[in-house]
């Protein structure tokens, strides 16, 4: 469910995942691709900007359960 929150509103779905500062980084990308496709000449250059603003949103979300997933091992691992 985040990861299609994640390409509709990437910068949201990184808040939500506790990246705040990703989450501003990658705001400005999502501003800036929508300026691109308000301007008909820059159209592609904000398809691409789009792009890899979800793209930096589902890697950012991605490693965040990688993290949270090793934490939980470590900690069950140190338990026993």
């Amino acid at each position: 469910m985040i990861y299609l929150l994640a390409f509709f509103c990437s910068p949201l779905a990184l808040l939500l995942t506790g990246k705040p500062f990703q989450a501003i980084a990658n705001f400005v990308l999502y501003v800036l691709s929508i300026v691109c496709w308000i301007t008909i000449i820059l159209f592609h250059a904000g398809f691409v900007l789009w792009a890899i603003a979800v793209l930096h949103a589902v890697l950012s979300i991605n490693n965040a359960r990688e993290e949270r997933r090793a934490r939980r091992i470590i900690e069950a691992a140190r338990g026993r």
